[in-house]
């Protein structure tokens, strides 16, 4: 799971941000990396130069990645009908253009795969609330498609 994790991060991330508990912050290009691995409760990063830097993992406080990704996702439901669903990233409302003219069916879910929300939308209503999410990657289902996202 870690694997397919690291795998579609590094397609829609750019830094790894490494912020440790005195309050250091250290960024890391991913496109300098060749992986970065979780042995004997340390964090390991090896370099495509060939250096390895070693971190506690007592001495971490938050380990996260920065997408400079920015973007709309759209999927072609018929025709010239194109549902987009931005902006992504995003803080904490995401919009959808050219939504289902009736209620629609919307999850949110983990990366991981776990339900967080799932609720009904009126056919007006064209945005959803996600500032309540913590920040991290999604996958957004609106009637069945799938659009993933980030959360700032």
């Amino acid at each position: 799971m870690f694997l397919l994790f690291a795998a579609f991060v590094s397609v829609q991330s750019q830094s790894l941000y490494i912020k440790t508990i005195d309050g250091v912050i250290t960024t890391k290009s991913l496109s300098a990396l060749e992986r970065f691995t979780f042995s004997n409760n340390n964090l390991l990063i090896n370099y495509l130069s060939g250096p390895v830097e070693t971190y506690s993992l007592g001495n971490i406080s938050k380990l996260s990645f920065q997408s400079a990704v920015t973007g709309v996702d759209e999927l072609n439901l018929s025709g010239n009908d194109l549902m987009k669903v931005y902006p992504n990233p995003v803080r904490d409302i995401i919009y959808i253009q050219n939504a289902p003219a009736f209620s629609y069916e919307v999850s949110i879910y983990r990366i991981t795969g776990s339900l967080i929300l799932n609720t009904q939308i009126s056919s007006g209503e064209k945005t959803i609330n996600v500032g309540f999410l913590q920040s991290g990657l999604y996958l957004l289902n609106v009637n069945g498609r799938t659009f993933k996202f980030v959360k700032l």
